[in-house]
């Protein structure tokens, strides 16, 4: 972390098919070790067999994010010795980088042949408010929920 000032807020690009910058931030959290032509052709295979059952691809998308993307979070807050599970609001970028995180763990846990069946499947799911990402989003409300006692050491 910069002791100097705080590190300048990169542009984001969206990628050249559907125009979308969040599907370029799907595309870069599925990249690995820098090979982007793959994690695109892995992506655009999923959302061509959306294509395919006759749904739009991007509202499947963007429906699926949106299902996922968590309200509330818990933090860890230490006060006096002991220390608080806080449940706090969540904000739209970290609840969108969340949910795209989601969708991609979730994805990859299941036990179908190839990442695009995988991502295809979970897109579905998640757009249908099912599926482990969404089940992981509920997780993470109920914990919140649950500790709604210490939302006072909130600050």
């Amino acid at each position: 972390m910069s002791r100097k000032r705080r590190a300048p807020k990169r542009k984001n690009y969206s990628d050249p098919k559907y125009r979308s910058e969040v599907v370029s931030k799907f595309i870069n959290s599925i990249m690995h070790d820098g090979k982007r032509s793959t994690a695109e052709k892995i992506l655009y295979t999923a959302l061509d067999k959306i294509k395919s059952k006759n749904e739009d691809p991007i509202e499947v998308f963007n429906s699926a994010v949106n299902n996922v993307r968590p309200n509330l979070e818990v933090r860890s807050r230490r006060v006096g010795g002991a220390t608080y599970q806080v449940p706090v609001e969540v904000k739209s970028n970290r609840s969108q980088a969340l949910a795209l995180r989601w969708i991609l763990a979730a994805s990859k846990k299941r036990k179908n042949k190839t990442m695009a069946e995988k991502i295809f499947f979970e897109l579905l799911d998640a757009s249908q408010k099912k599926g482990s990402a969404v089940k992981k989003k509920e997780d993470t409300h109920k914990m919140a929920e649950s500790n709604k006692a210490f939302a006072h050491f909130r600050w």
